[in-house]
């Protein structure tokens, strides 16, 4: 969150454990169309753990769980919640984050 609030940048989650669908969502988020959208963002991935701090801040139930958010605010905030790994869907929320953030 500090890297995204400093750089005026999105920050993006990867909620995940340890099945097939979140290490196929991980990779996808390696994508070569990705690599302009992910220069532009700050970028963490943790385990979820149902029922702790951090996946209750984000409202997140289930992984594998993507959440892209807003950390300049004074409290950070949930801009988009996605889970499907699908390049072009990932690439256009993210554009759409970084513009918003970028208007403020």
């Amino acid at each position: 969150m500090k890297a995204g609030k400093e750089g005026s940048k999105p920050a993006l989650i990867l909620f995940m454990d340890a099945t097939a669908k979140s290490k196929t969502f991980s990779e996808a988020l390696g994508d070569k169309e990705l690599d302009e959208a992910f220069g532009k963002v700050a970028y963490a991935a943790v385990v979820l753990e149902k029922g702790s701090d951090e996946a209750k801040k984000f409202s997140v139930s289930s992984a594998p769980t993507l959440v892209i958010v807003d950390p300049t605010a004074d409290e950070p905030k949930v801009i988009k919640t996605l889970n499907s790994s699908a390049a072009k869907t990932l690439k256009t929320e993210i554009e759409a984050a970084v513009k918003k953030i970028a208007k403020k």
